[in-house]
């Protein structure tokens, strides 16, 4: 295989590089989610902690609290968003 020549980033600015770096992210947590889904459509995957936390904008993308936060568990945080905000409602006890 053809040896790659190293990308140059100093071309970019400092804005442009965190731009291309929240694209990165959020594509390779894309494919996390496509990948698990596959598994867990094969019957390959069984999560061990039901899914807490539920992300509002997309409500297929859940989060058990456990491990990593995915991207849009930190997206979310930084936009002013609590933990307690992104719980799955119908996980929480009614209020009476």
């Amino acid at each position: 295989m053809a040896e790659r020549k190293p990308f140059d980033f100093s071309l970019f600015t400092d804005t442009q590089l965190l731009d291309l770096a929240r694209q990165v992210d959020r594509e390779v947590a894309r494919r996390r989610t496509i990948a698990r889904r596959l598994m867990r459509d094969m019957g390959g995957l069984l999560e061990a902690e039901p899914p807490r936390y539920r992300n509002p904008q997309n409500p297929s993308e859940t989060w058990s609290g456990k491990g990593h936060q995915p991207l849009w568990v930190t997206d979310a945080l930084r936009r002013g968003f609590s933990l307690a905000e992104l719980e799955r409602q119908d996980d929480r006890p009614a209020k009476r």
